[in-house]
């Protein structure tokens, strides 16, 4: 087991180098090894969306986002799997489901947070935006609860936040993109979105833990 505290506080200490261009083309590159996966998987989130929209209730918009952190989760332990050059089948895909509850909580803890800085002030809203973002991954890979992963990423990630913000930004057109045609277009450009935010993640944390542990295997999972 690593000691990633040791290993955190190294790569914050010593800093990294945010690599836009190349997570862009990094994770264009996994995505179109698996495109039909990929999308298959998100046409059953996409169908599912339409079918609780068409429940008549208050609720049914939210939820589609209950079942979001499965869809999320699945999809970039699948983009893992093939980074490390592994074969996948879509049954892999529901694999996030044991990381859902943690994620679930994450979700609604870090989205408070976040609302409340947009009600009273929108920069701190955005800036904390930006810092938790991350945090889903250190849950999924690492095995952190929801507060550590949370306060790992807005450590890590908020040290070269403008970097990170101009990131998210593209990755946030690239999902509109999606919903320009008729919200079809998101099976599509979510899971490119998270095979591109997930090589960012595996550039930045997952080679400090091969860099600092001395372990220079091609992945970052090892639960």
């Amino acid at each position: 087991m690593y000691d990633y505290d040791k290993i955190f506080n190294l790569l914050i200490l010593n800093g990294y180098e945010f690599k836009t261009e190349q997570y862009l083309r990094d994770g264009f590159n996994i995505f179109r090894k698996n495109i039909g996966g990929f999308v298959l998987f998100f046409s059953i989130y996409f169908v599912l969306n339409v079918f609780f929209r068409l429940i008549p209730s208050n609720y049914s918009i939210l939820l589609g986002n209950f079942l979001y952190p499965i869809f999320f989760a699945g999809t970039i332990l699948v983009a893992n799997e093939i980074l490390k050059g592994n074969t996948t089948k879509f049954i892999d895909f529901f694999n996030g489901i044991k990381y859902y509850l943690t994620l679930l909580i994450l979700n609604f803890f870090s989205g408070i947070i976040v609302v409340l800085g947009l009600i009273f002030l929108i920069i701190p809203g955005i800036y904390l935006w930006v810092s938790f973002y991350f945090a889903p991954y250190f849950v999924v890979f690492l095995g952190y609860d929801f507060w550590p992963a949370m306060i790992l990423s807005q450590k890590i990630f908020s040290k070269y936040w403008w970097q990170v913000f101009g990131f998210l930004i593209i990755v946030n057109l690239i999902n509109f993109s999606g919903l320009l045609l008729f919200g079809f277009g998101i099976i599509f450009t979510i899971p490119l979105s998270l095979c591109i935010t997930f090589v960012a993640f595996e550039d930045i944390v997952g080679s400090a833990i091969r860099k600092y542990s001395g372990n220079f295997e091609n992945n970052i999972n090892e639960n």
